[in-house]
């Protein structure tokens, strides 16, 4: 079996339709399918901010049910399922329903405003999405592949979001919020004052997400290895103890909103497919048949 993977859709169907019929699937009533021995694996966040959000869940969703593609929870998948559900401890939900949550969040409200049943079927439907996926020659995960996160869900995940897992996961004292966190979200390191920085929804961050997947060797300004502001990125990087990803086992993730062509250094083993469709950016797959050849950059579909 050869698989396609494809990195974070976010709404926009069409850029999927296009990018399904360049790897050479055909839609068939209602389902995209490929002649020869090949599916799909979707790295998740299929939703919020785009324009066609429903459009985008019918053709993931159409295509794993037919067995035509594999798909793993997003964060955004995740934030939707506690959003979406009642703390019957504590009262509330299990995500706020403040200003931040609902302006990131309006995009998918608004499009199923009138299609509330159909919400709910895909509500339940990302419940049950996997955290990860293992195939024989790589893995795929949305946000961060550490070993010691990947071992914890195998031993104590039973493969659902229950109500019990997310009053755990949304706890900052629990393994289960730093494992979902990391996870879905990627590792971040506090940075000093002159490296804070407003994300894209305008929020100040203190603390900056780390590209895991950068080789020991391409480590050599602070912008190599975190998001963070020109005037502290232009520094010598001297952070310790930051995670780098030591496997020979390639992986691949989205999450990261990428904005240059997409490239694969030399000795680099984790490569990102978002390129940043939500942000006039382009969607990007990946043809697996081409894993033995990683460092000659073939393999991309955009």
């Amino acid at each position: 079996m050869k698989y396609d993977i494809i990195g974070d859709i976010h709404g926009h169907s069409d850029e999927l339709e296009k990018l399904l019929q360049k790897l050479g699937y055909q839609l068939s009533e209602g389902i995209y399918s490929h002649s020869e021995d090949r599916k799909v694996i979707f790295l998740g966040d299929y939703i919020d901010r785009g324009p066609k959000i429903r459009e985008t869940l019918h053709i993931v969703k159409n295509m794993c049910d037919s067995g035509n593609a594999e798909a793993i929870m997003g964060n955004h998948e995740f934030n939707a399922v506690c959003f979406d559900t009642k703390d019957t401890e504590n009262g509330g939900f299990y995500r706020k329903h403040s200003f931040v949550e609902i302006h990131q969040h309006y995009n998918t409200l608004k499009q199923f405003k009138d299609f509330t049943n159909e919400w709910k079927i895909f509500l339940n439907w990302f419940r049950e999405l996997p955290l990860f996926i293992e195939k024989e020659n790589f893995r795929v995960v949305h946000a961060c592949w550490d070993d010691k996160h990947i071992n914890w869900i195998k031993q104590n995940y039973i493969g659902k979001l229950t109500n019990d897992f997310m009053a755990l996961a949304v706890d900052k004292g629990t393994n289960e919020y730093v494992v979902i966190e990391e996870t879905l979200k990627g590792k971040e390191v506090t940075v000093p004052t002159e490296g804070h920085f407003h994300d894209k929804d305008g929020t100040l961050r203190k603390r900056s997400r780390i590209k895991w997947w950068k080789p020991e060797n391409g480590r050599i300004l602070n912008k190599d290895v975190m998001f963070c502001s020109p005037g502290f990125g232009n520094k010598e990087f001297t952070v310790e103890n930051i995670y780098i990803y030591n496997s020979e086992v390639p992986v691949f993730f989205g999450h990261y909103w990428l904005v240059e062509e997409p490239i694969i250094e030399m000795d680099q083993k984790a490569i990102c497919l978002d390129y940043s469709v939500a942000k006039e950016g382009k969607l990007v797959g990946y043809r697996s048949e081409y894993l033995n050849e990683l460092s000659k950059n073939k393999g991309f579909v955009y």
